[in-house]
């Protein structure tokens, strides 16, 4: 696959300004000739808050669970604040669409991190200096747009403070054969499988089935694959392998795949709502992903294979979790399944990244094959849910 870092996608989206050059987002270019090329492209609020908000996880370093429950609450304070502000011109007001999801968007940001708040003002202050030149604005009261994303990111923070992110794990490790082993430090983000879901009733409703017994055939076949890939490394593996473990920039599978939703989105010339709803679909199907993944990861504390054969080597680091199913799998899959349905002429291109993400973890010594699959079918399954039951026509994403 070609990637190109979208330079030109940042400056349309008027973020030139404003985002580190060192963590200019990347994404493939498939994004670009998948959409195609109108002639004037549509630059909605919904895509520059997802670009500032990628560029503030770069910097603060949000770990890529952390980042999916970010981009959703942004995404999802977006689109409740466009419905609001259209319901608001429905009773004869004018608030500006732009306006309610830009500040719904700085208004969650900013109290997830208030070192940031002279940046948010800054582009609300862009924002406000930009909207109103475009024809679709022109009639719309920027002003008022505010104060209905201010009173939509409000109510979006008093959901998240009870989602129970912020639980800490109180429970014993595993221990044995077969079990993963953790390092020095507790065990990575323990209690997510039991943070609540947007979509999902419980964060094992799709838990994946249990794995191959170690020392059963599908283990032994699978581990010698892990093996040989790491007697025989190639500079294009290694580069696959470095790729999707960072190089693909800041935010996780969450981070990339908001770029590509982006890109789309401004190359189809969607409107504000409809910008806004993909990018609330999309972000609430990885975030639930992530819990579900997580859910199975500390339910099996499945062994990496390096901890099954020291011999293998891991290039990119070694993740403190456990390993079964692929967290890769499970949230770019999840990404892939609702982009896809929504924009089928890119569906090609976003399983081919499932599928070379998923292998990325194999090179990288991380991941058995059947964790890959596992992960893919958890994502999967997410992305079909989330794209059932996910609010369309003119209704708010519920906040009970």
């Amino acid at each position: 696959m070609r990637r190109l870092p979208l330079a030109g996608l940042v400056a349309a989206l008027g973020l030139a300004a404003c985002t580190d050059a060192s963590r200019v987002p990347t994404a493939p270019d498939a994004a670009r000739s998948a959409a195609g090329a109108p002639a004037a492209e549509r630059v909605t609020a919904a895509a520059r808050w997802n670009q500032r908000t990628r560029a503030i996880i770069g910097r603060q370093r949000a770990s890529s669970n952390a980042a999916a429950r970010i981009f959703a609450l942004v995404s999802v304070a977006q689109y409740d604040a466009v419905i609001a502000a259209e319901d608001a011109k429905a009773r004869g007001l004018h608030p500006s669409v732009a306006g309610a999801a830009g500040t719904a968007s700085a208004a969650v940001l900013a109290r997830l991190y208030p070192a940031e708040q002279a940046f948010l003002d800054a582009q609300l202050a862009e924002d406000a200096a930009y909207f109103p030149t475009l024809p679709s604005e022109r009639d719309a009261d920027f002003v008022a747009g505010a104060a209905v994303g201010r009173t939509v990111g409000a109510a979006v923070l008093a959901y998240a403070a009870t989602d129970g992110s912020n639980a800490r794990w109180d429970g014993t490790s595993k221990a044995g054969p077969g079990f993963w082993t953790p390092g020095s430090l507790p065990p990575q983000d323990a209690s997510w499988g039991d943070v609540r879901p947007w979509l999902m009733t419980s964060g094992d409703q799709f838990r994946a089935p249990a794995p191959p017994a170690v020392g059963s055939p599908e283990f032994l076949a699978d581990l010698a694959e892990v093996r040989d890939f790491s007697d025989h490394p190639t500079d294009e593996r290694l580069r696959i392998a470095r790729y999707w473990a960072s190089e693909y920039g800041p935010g996780g599978p969450a981070g990339f795949f908001g770029d590509y939703a982006a890109a789309l989105v401004t190359r189809q010339h969607l409107d504000e709502r409809r910008a806004a709803r993909v990018l609330a679909v999309l972000h609430m199907a990885i975030m639930d992903a992530s819990i579900g993944c997580y859910e199975s990861k500390y339910e099996y504390w499945y062994l990496r294979p390096y901890q099954a054969d020291a011999a293998i080597a891991t290039p990119v680091g070694r993740p403190n979790f456990p390993s079964y199913p692929s967290a890769h799998s499970c949230l770019s899959s999840a990404a892939a399944g609702v982009l896809a349905a929504l924009f089928p002429a890119a569906a090609d291109d976003l399983h081919a990244m499932v599928e070379e993400a998923g292998v990325s973890r194999i090179y990288a010594g991380l991941h058995f094959r059947f964790e890959i699959t596992a992960g893919q079918q958890l994502g999967y399954a997410v992305a079909a849910l989330a794209l059932r039951l996910a609010p369309d026509g003119h209704r708010p994403i519920p906040l009970d």
